[in-house]
């Protein structure tokens, strides 16, 4: 019964966080980003989101979060470009160029906003350039490289490591009907350099293994990242993780 109703919204389940549709998850060739302001603007409490389509992925925890925290959500995100700035493999319409000149961009950006935190993510199953001895020394290299262009702009840099990876198109392996077959997502190594307050999500996806389906929520919109819905419903883990750091506390008083 269960699987039917999961299996009957399969289209919303492949829904796309909205930053996809209203031209803010920028594009190959784009080297800057649109307003993108959401949640109560003008608020003084201002969060950052940064990075690639693994960072959009949280846009609905934290929009849902902004209008119920009364903050101001400023989404900066560009397909294929993680938040670390690391040098990837050139390929298709992808550049390095481009999305290095969009990162300076945002950089730019955020020292102008000066926001309470800015949360910094990104796909880190992206192919290894050769010259690499690991994909942990090529993707902290690009986490430094981001650190020391944002250090000062914010007294929150956090980090979000990367959410598990499927090992198949969840929504399409739940319809087929063997669930067991869906829980095959591998956790992803949390990888953090120094100065990144930290946010590891794997045990709010995770436990023995990490499912398709989670309270009967569909965990991913694909074979790589989380559905609107699971996002959503993460909301109060985010909110616990940032007031942990001390961004969000419960009054303006205590931020200060």
């Amino acid at each position: 019964e269960m699987l039917r109703s999961l299996v009957g919204s399969e289209m919303c389940i492949r829904d796309r966080p909205v930053v996809y549709d209203d031209g803010c998850h920028v594009n190959n060739g784009e080297t800057s980003s649109p307003d993108c302001t959401y949640g109560v603007r003008g608020s003084s409490r201002k969060i950052v989101l940064f990075g690639d389509s693994h960072a959009a992925q949280w846009f609905p925890t934290l929009e849902k979060l902004a209008r119920e925290q009364r903050f101001e959500l400023i989404s900066l995100t560009k397909s294929a470009c993680p938040g670390p700035a690391v040098t990837k493999v050139d390929a298709g319409k992808y550049k390095n160029s481009d999305c290095s000149a969009w990162r300076d961009y945002v950089y730019k950006r955020i020292q102008s906003i000066n926001p309470d935190a800015v949360l910094v993510s990104g796909f880190q199953h992206f192919e290894v350039p050769s010259k690499y001895s690991s994909r942990e020394s090529w993707w902290r290299e690009g986490q430094v490289k981001t650190y020391k262009s944002l250090r000062g702009s914010s007294p929150r840099i956090i980090y979000i490591s990367d959410t598990p990876h499927p090992n198949r198109d969840i929504p399409s392996c739940i319809a087929s009907g063997s669930l067991d077959r869906c829980n095959g997502s591998e956790r992803s190594t949390p990888i953090f350099s120094p100065g990144y307050l930290k946010i590891n999500p794997t045990s709010w996806l995770c436990e023995r293994n990490c499912p398709g389906v989670i309270d009967g929520v569909v965990a991913y919109r694909d074979a790589s990242h989380l559905s609107v819905d699971m996002a959503r419903a993460l909301s109060p883990n985010l909110l616990q993780a940032l007031r942990n750091l001390g961004a969000l506390s419960k009054s303006s008083n205590e931020q200060k």
